[in-house]
Protein backbone atom coordinates (compact mmCIF):
# COMPACT_ATOMS: atom_id res chain seq x y z
CA UNK A 1 0.00 0.00 0.00
CA UNK A 2 2.53 2.53 0.46
CA UNK A 3 4.60 1.64 -1.77
CA UNK A 4 1.95 2.44 -4.42
CA UNK A 5 0.77 5.42 -2.24
CA UNK A 6 4.30 7.19 -2.82
CA UNK A 7 4.86 5.60 -6.20
CA UNK A 8 5.32 9.45 -7.49
CA UNK A 9 6.48 11.23 -4.47
CA UNK A 10 10.32 12.12 -5.57
CA UNK A 11 11.01 12.56 -1.28
CA UNK A 12 10.02 9.01 -0.81
CA UNK A 13 12.64 6.73 -1.77
CA UNK A 14 12.59 3.73 -0.22
CA UNK A 15 11.56 1.28 2.41
CA UNK A 16 13.82 -0.40 5.09
CA UNK A 17 11.82 -3.51 5.79
CA UNK A 18 12.34 -3.85 9.24
CA UNK A 19 14.01 -2.16 12.52
CA UNK A 20 16.69 -4.85 14.22
CA UNK A 21 15.65 -8.43 13.69
CA UNK A 22 16.89 -10.71 16.25
CA UNK A 23 16.69 -13.76 17.44
CA UNK A 24 15.17 -16.28 16.80
CA UNK A 25 15.25 -14.77 13.48
CA UNK A 26 17.95 -16.75 10.76
CA UNK A 27 19.57 -16.21 8.21
CA UNK A 28 19.66 -18.57 5.20
CA UNK A 29 18.29 -21.41 7.54
CA UNK A 30 15.30 -22.34 5.32
CA UNK A 31 12.77 -22.32 8.29
CA UNK A 32 10.00 -20.06 6.47
CA UNK A 33 8.80 -18.90 10.11
CA UNK A 34 12.21 -17.51 11.10
CA UNK A 35 14.39 -17.10 8.10
CA UNK A 36 14.84 -13.70 7.53
CA UNK A 37 16.93 -13.55 4.76
CA UNK A 38 13.70 -15.23 2.88
CA UNK A 39 11.15 -12.54 4.65
CA UNK A 40 13.56 -9.77 3.57
CA UNK A 41 13.15 -11.34 -0.22
CA UNK A 42 9.94 -11.78 -0.24
CA UNK A 43 8.69 -8.41 1.03
CA UNK A 44 11.30 -6.71 -1.10
CA UNK A 45 9.76 -8.43 -4.50
CA UNK A 46 6.51 -7.72 -3.50
CA UNK A 47 7.21 -3.66 -3.01
CA UNK A 48 9.10 -3.64 -6.44
CA UNK A 49 6.32 -4.85 -7.79
CA UNK A 50 4.11 -2.23 -6.70
CA UNK A 51 7.18 0.29 -7.06
CA UNK A 52 10.07 -0.84 -9.20
CA UNK A 53 11.83 2.38 -8.43
CA UNK A 54 12.38 2.18 -4.26
CA UNK A 55 15.56 1.17 -2.75
CA UNK A 56 14.92 -2.04 -0.78
CA UNK A 57 16.90 -1.85 2.87
CA UNK A 58 17.12 -5.07 4.19
CA UNK A 59 19.12 -4.82 7.90
CA UNK A 60 20.89 -7.69 9.22
CA UNK A 61 20.23 -10.45 12.25
CA UNK A 62 21.84 -11.00 15.60
CA UNK A 63 23.42 -14.64 15.92
CA UNK A 64 24.46 -16.49 12.84
CA UNK A 65 25.53 -19.78 13.24
CA UNK A 66 27.15 -19.34 16.81
CA UNK A 67 28.18 -15.07 15.99
CA UNK A 68 26.30 -13.15 17.97
CA UNK A 69 26.62 -9.38 17.84
CA UNK A 70 24.55 -6.38 17.56
CA UNK A 71 20.45 -6.27 17.16
CA UNK A 72 20.04 -6.19 13.23
CA UNK A 73 24.07 -5.58 12.46
CA UNK A 74 24.88 -9.31 11.73
CA UNK A 75 25.07 -9.85 8.23
CA UNK A 76 28.02 -12.61 7.74
CA UNK A 77 25.07 -14.87 6.30
CA UNK A 78 25.60 -12.33 3.30
CA UNK A 79 28.60 -14.24 1.85
CA UNK A 80 26.74 -17.54 1.24
CA UNK A 81 23.38 -16.59 1.11
CA UNK A 82 22.67 -13.17 -0.11
CA UNK A 83 18.87 -11.67 -0.60
CA UNK A 84 17.90 -11.65 -4.85
CA UNK A 85 15.54 -8.74 -5.79
CA UNK A 86 14.04 -9.47 -9.27
CA UNK A 87 14.94 -5.79 -10.08
CA UNK A 88 18.80 -4.93 -10.60
CA UNK A 89 20.24 -1.74 -8.43
CA UNK A 90 17.59 -1.94 -5.39
CA UNK A 91 19.09 -3.82 -2.57
CA UNK A 92 20.82 -1.96 0.19
CA UNK A 93 22.26 -4.13 3.23
CA UNK A 94 21.79 -1.74 6.63
CA UNK A 95 23.53 -2.01 10.02
CA UNK A 96 23.14 0.30 13.52
CA UNK A 97 26.29 0.43 15.40
CA UNK A 98 26.30 2.35 18.97
CA UNK A 99 29.16 3.59 21.59
CA UNK A 100 29.61 1.10 24.65
CA UNK A 101 27.98 3.98 26.65
CA UNK A 102 24.78 3.29 24.57
CA UNK A 103 25.15 -0.49 24.62
CA UNK A 104 27.48 -2.06 26.86
CA UNK A 105 29.64 -4.69 24.87
CA UNK A 106 32.36 -7.54 25.30
CA UNK A 107 34.57 -5.81 22.29
CA UNK A 108 34.99 -2.45 24.21
CA UNK A 109 36.35 -4.37 26.99
CA UNK A 110 39.31 -5.73 24.89
CA UNK A 111 42.36 -4.74 26.18
CA UNK A 112 43.05 -4.16 22.17
CA UNK A 113 40.38 -1.71 21.87
CA UNK A 114 40.04 0.29 19.36
CA UNK A 115 41.53 -1.29 17.01
CA UNK A 116 40.05 -4.43 17.17
CA UNK A 117 36.60 -2.64 15.63
CA UNK A 118 37.50 -2.72 12.07
CA UNK A 119 38.18 -5.85 11.87
CA UNK A 120 34.74 -6.55 13.48
CA UNK A 121 32.92 -4.48 11.40
CA UNK A 122 34.78 -6.32 8.84
CA UNK A 123 33.50 -9.34 9.58
CA UNK A 124 30.00 -8.46 10.16
CA UNK A 125 28.78 -6.02 7.57
CA UNK A 126 32.38 -3.96 5.87
CA UNK A 127 32.92 -7.28 3.32
CA UNK A 128 30.03 -6.27 1.51
CA UNK A 129 30.52 -3.40 0.42
CA UNK A 130 34.71 -3.57 0.18
CA UNK A 131 33.90 -6.92 -1.70
CA UNK A 132 31.25 -5.30 -4.08
CA UNK A 133 28.43 -7.55 -3.48
CA UNK A 134 26.03 -4.88 -2.20
CA UNK A 135 25.92 -1.19 -1.06
CA UNK A 136 25.77 -1.02 3.11
CA UNK A 137 23.86 1.75 4.68
CA UNK A 138 24.44 2.48 8.46
CA UNK A 139 21.15 3.39 9.78
CA UNK A 140 22.09 4.26 12.73
CA UNK A 141 25.03 5.24 14.60
CA UNK A 142 25.29 7.35 17.54
CA UNK A 143 26.91 8.03 20.82
CA UNK A 144 26.51 10.55 24.30
CA UNK A 145 30.67 10.77 23.63
CA UNK A 146 30.72 11.09 27.25
CA UNK A 147 33.78 9.08 27.95
CA UNK A 148 37.37 7.84 26.64
CA UNK A 149 35.95 4.79 24.86
CA UNK A 150 32.77 6.91 23.22
CA UNK A 151 35.65 9.22 21.68
CA UNK A 152 37.82 6.64 20.34
CA UNK A 153 34.84 4.69 18.74
CA UNK A 154 33.55 7.46 17.28
CA UNK A 155 36.55 8.42 15.86
CA UNK A 156 37.55 4.83 14.60
CA UNK A 157 33.71 4.16 13.09
CA UNK A 158 34.01 7.83 11.54
CA UNK A 159 37.27 7.01 9.43
CA UNK A 160 35.81 3.40 8.52
CA UNK A 161 33.31 4.76 6.89
CA UNK A 162 35.60 6.97 4.79
CA UNK A 163 34.99 9.42 2.01
CA UNK A 164 34.04 10.41 -1.65
CA UNK A 165 32.23 8.22 -4.16
CA UNK A 166 33.86 4.84 -2.08
CA UNK A 167 32.76 5.64 1.58
CA UNK A 168 29.82 3.79 3.49
CA UNK A 169 26.48 5.84 3.66
CA UNK A 170 25.51 6.34 6.93
CA UNK A 171 22.49 7.93 8.98
CA UNK A 172 23.58 10.10 12.12
CA UNK A 173 21.51 8.53 15.57
CA UNK A 174 20.10 11.08 16.46
CA UNK A 175 19.44 14.52 15.35
CA UNK A 176 17.10 15.11 18.29
CA UNK A 177 18.62 16.02 21.56
CA UNK A 178 15.73 13.69 23.55
CA UNK A 179 17.38 10.35 22.44
CA UNK A 180 18.07 8.41 25.75
CA UNK A 181 20.61 6.17 24.90
CA UNK A 182 22.62 8.79 22.89
CA UNK A 183 21.48 12.24 23.01
CA UNK A 184 21.46 14.43 19.84
CA UNK A 185 23.43 16.18 17.67
CA UNK A 186 20.89 18.91 18.55
CA UNK A 187 21.40 20.23 22.19
CA UNK A 188 18.69 20.25 24.91
CA UNK A 189 17.54 23.78 23.57
CA UNK A 190 16.43 21.94 20.05
CA UNK A 191 18.17 25.04 18.18
CA UNK A 192 21.89 24.54 19.00
CA UNK A 193 24.35 22.54 17.07
CA UNK A 194 26.27 20.28 19.61
CA UNK A 195 29.49 21.50 17.71
CA UNK A 196 32.01 18.86 19.18
CA UNK A 197 29.88 15.62 17.50
CA UNK A 198 29.42 17.75 14.74
CA UNK A 199 33.30 18.24 14.17
CA UNK A 200 33.53 14.44 14.10
CA UNK A 201 31.34 13.67 11.75
CA UNK A 202 32.57 16.88 9.13
CA UNK A 203 35.07 14.29 7.72
CA UNK A 204 32.46 12.22 6.19
CA UNK A 205 29.37 14.70 5.41
CA UNK A 206 28.52 14.20 1.45
CA UNK A 207 29.15 17.94 -0.28
CA UNK A 208 25.52 18.77 -2.02
CA UNK A 209 27.32 20.99 -4.32
CA UNK A 210 25.49 23.84 -2.73
CA UNK A 211 26.70 27.47 -3.51
CA UNK A 212 26.53 29.57 -0.07
CA UNK A 213 26.69 32.32 -2.47
CA UNK A 214 23.66 32.02 -4.09
CA UNK A 215 19.67 32.94 -2.79
CA UNK A 216 17.19 30.10 -2.26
Amino acid sequence: MLASHYKDNPMVIGAELDNEPHAPACWGCGDSKTDWRLAAEAAGNAILQANANWLIVVDGIECYQGDCYSWGSNLEGVRSAPVELNVPNRLIYSAHEYSASAIPTSWSNSPDYPKNLPQLWDTHWGYIQKQGIAPVWIGEFGTKLLTDLDRQWLTTIVNYLGTGSGGISWAYWAWNPDSGDTGGILENDWKTVDQTKQQYLNPVLFPLGYDSASTI
